[in-house]
């Protein structure tokens, strides 16, 4: 989710009941011209209706609390625009920079920009080279960011509204759905071109479309497991892991080093047992 800055502070208006362009306009110490182009792009975003002049927020619990933190603190609308929301959304929970390019997409330096603004603010906290909202002095924005980052993960304008969103950033997305769609099928989805054939009740998709090689099709699948948390679909990820392990010894991710482990005969709560991915292997050929 992307705001100017002027977006958003038309939002910290709203937030104080201030809800005619007029007005707004004379608080902003810009033209109502200006704030009716505005309102329009907000209406785009799901933010607002407009009639005759009124803005009138959407009732939806995402919105409300943005509509509160920015009445709150309206000076919030410098560090939360253009990337802001996108990269603070993500340290809710603590991030470093490298973990934050690899979430966005973002490049480094625009990440850092955003960084020097929010400390400044005391927006975050930081400890062994972590980012994290500081929520003893920012609890509001922690809980806004969060409930931003809900809302952000469960829709986008990409795909149709019914699917599910397993990683997205502004340059792709990977997500299911039961339908049949114009998306490059990737993750359990695609495991059939490495001959591990399975029934599934969904489809896996990644746009923006393009030939997927074994590693991306791969960290999709860890990606989805990850989310779902099924023993079914862990199984399924340490089939292709045994099966391509030499090409894929290079991916890091902790489903993988817990399939290490049970391959070594370590038991791991919410894992699949040894036994398990052994007897489903034999369906394949595959040995451990």
């Amino acid at each position: 989710m992307i705001f100017s800055q002027t977006e958003l502070e038309v939002i910290s208006e709203l937030g104080n009941a201030n809800t005619e362009i007029n007005t707004i306009a004379q608080a902003l110490l810009i033209s109502p011209s200006q704030v009716y182009r505005i309102a329009q792009k907000l209406h785009e975003k799901g933010i607002i209706t407009l009639s005759r002049g009124i803005l009138q927020p959407e009732m939806k619990t995402h919105i409300n609390m943005l509509l509160k933190l920015l009445s709150r603190a309206k000076n919030l609308s410098s560090p939360l625009s253009g990337t802001g929301m996108q990269i603070f959304m993500i340290m809710t929970t603590p991030k470093t920079v490298k973990d934050i390019e690899k979430e966005t997409g973002l490049h480094k330096t625009t990440i850092l920009k955003k960084i020097r603004q929010a400390r400044k603010m005391s927006l975050l906290q930081v400890q062994h080279r972590t980012y994290a909202i500081n929520e003893k002095v920012w609890l509001d924005a922690k809980e806004c960011l969060g409930e931003l980052k809900r809302y952000e993960e469960s829709i986008d304008q990409r795909i149709p509204v019914n699917s599910e969103i397993y990683f997205k950033n502004s340059k792709e997305i990977l997500f299911s759905n039961k339908e049949l769609i114009n998306a490059e099928k990737t993750a359990f989805s695609a495991y059939n071109i490495y001959d591990i054939r399975l029934l599934l009740t969904t489809n896996y998709y990644y746009l923006p479309k393009k030939k997927l090689k074994k590693e991306e099709v791969f960290k999709h699948s860890l990606y989805v497991a990850d989310k779902i948390r099924d023993t079914k679909y862990l199984i399924f990820v340490a089939l292709f892991y045994l099966k391509y392990q030499k090409e894929l010894q290079n991916i890091t991710h902790q489903i993988v080093d817990n399939l290490k482990k049970i391959f070594l005969g370590e038991k791991i709560p919410q894992y699949p047992t040894l036994q398990e991915i052994r007897d489903r292997a034999e369906i394949y050929h595959i040995k451990i």
